[in-house]
């Protein structure tokens, strides 16, 4: 039984287990942000005798296991059938051609902005694409590499006029400036195959467009930029769907194959094969020792994949216009870029404290 929210971000994970509770269904369908509360209703059945089968087993990366094992306090009670995951793409022969050393696996986010810059001389060429974060999530997600918030919700504190956000907008602000990053500019696929971008954020489809759309495109990959303070891990991989067996299962051994069924390795080829995981990568490497390794390469941030979102649409707008609008302003105002931080954290101290007393 899968529930689908409308309207809002989250979840409505009471609303759920209240439904759980009425129909009894025997498999279930959550994101990963749901694990956390099913576990402390009781409601999933233990997997563990599947991590144990090696014919299961074949071919799921080490990470997600290790990953699926913290989550669940040292039990599996769930798998995901797919994950979100995003590496850095590159072009080579841009890399070439002005004699720039090419992106590494692991860089830091500030070691990518950096390297974004080296391309600023030329009007018609981005150092660095972004298609699918706009100002204000590029930033959050910048700090949430090095597990810092902007916020403190139960405090009604903004932290972006601390050093450490202080530090990471001016990294961000002066990349914009120089033109070396762009979160606009047309069809990601084109512009990297015409070489209008040296480098570009995206997904495991964004490498099967490149594969079939222009086949001589001289191009890398590695893995998507991280935090200072913990290079191996990801806080960008998510589980959108994760499925597992309910714990008031009517017909256990019928569940059981089923679910199983659902999720082995035939299963997953098939859904890779199709267009049902388009835009995901399936947890199993399918085809280890070429590209597609990179996505694989980093460790889940569990804290990340079982975080809830903590503010409701209306209120994550208007944050999000408050920052967008400030590294707007920034971005053409390099000179008065600490008044902006400044006003910044006024403003968005004042949205959390009034949505606070509502």
């Amino acid at each position: 039984m899968k529930y689908t929210p409308t309207g809002d971000l989250d979840w409505n994970v009471k609303g759920y287990i209240d439904l759980i509770k009425t129909e009894s269904p025997d498999i279930l369908f959550f994101p990963s942000e749901a694990y956390m509360e099913l576990q402390n209703e009781n409601m999933l059945k233990d997997l563990n005798i599947f991590s144990t089968d090696e014919d299961f087993t074949a071919g799921i990366n080490e990470y997600v296991l290790t990953t699926l094992n913290e989550m669940g306090g040292g039990s599996i009670y769930a798998y995901p059938q797919s994950m979100v995951s995003q590496a850095l793409f590159y072009n080579k022969d841009v890399f070439s051609k002005y004699g720039i050393p090419e992106p590494a696996d692991r860089m830091t986010w500030r070691e990518l902005l950096l390297l974004t810059q080296r391309f600023s001389g030329d009007p018609d060429l981005q150092g660095l694409y972004t298609p699918y974060y706009d100002y204000a999530d590029l930033l959050i997600e910048m700090g949430k590499a090095d597990n810092r918030r902007w916020y403190d919700a139960s405090q009604q504190e903004a932290h972006v006029g601390t050093e450490f956000w202080k530090d990471l907008i001016t990294n961000a602000v002066t990349a914009y400036s120089s033109g070396g990053i762009s979160i606009e500019g047309g069809i990601p696929i084109d512009l990297f195959s015409q070489g209008k971008v040296a480098m570009i954020l995206e997904t495991p489809y964004f490498m099967k467009q490149v594969q079939s759309v222009n086949p001589k495109i001289n191009w890398g990959v590695v893995t998507e930029p991280v935090g200072t303070e913990n290079p191996d891990v990801s806080t960008t991989i998510t589980y959108p769907i994760m499925s597992g067996i309910s714990n008031n299962a009517q017909d256990l051994a019928t569940a059981t194959e089923v679910w199983k069924q659902l999720n082995n390795k035939r299963t997953t080829e098939m859904r890779s094969n199709s267009s049902m995981d388009k835009f995901t990568t399936p947890i199993r490497q399918l085809k280890p020792g070429t590209e597609q390794d990179v996505f694989y390469t980093l460790k889940p941030s569990v804290s990340t994949l079982m975080e809830r979102v903590p503010l409701h649409i209306e209120l994550k707008q208007k944050t999000d216009r408050i920052i967008n609008d400030g590294i707007q302003d920034a971005i053409k105002n390099l000179d008065s870029l600490h008044s902006i931080i400044d006003k910044m954290q006024e403003d968005l101290t004042h949205v959390l404290y009034t949505e606070a007393k509502k």
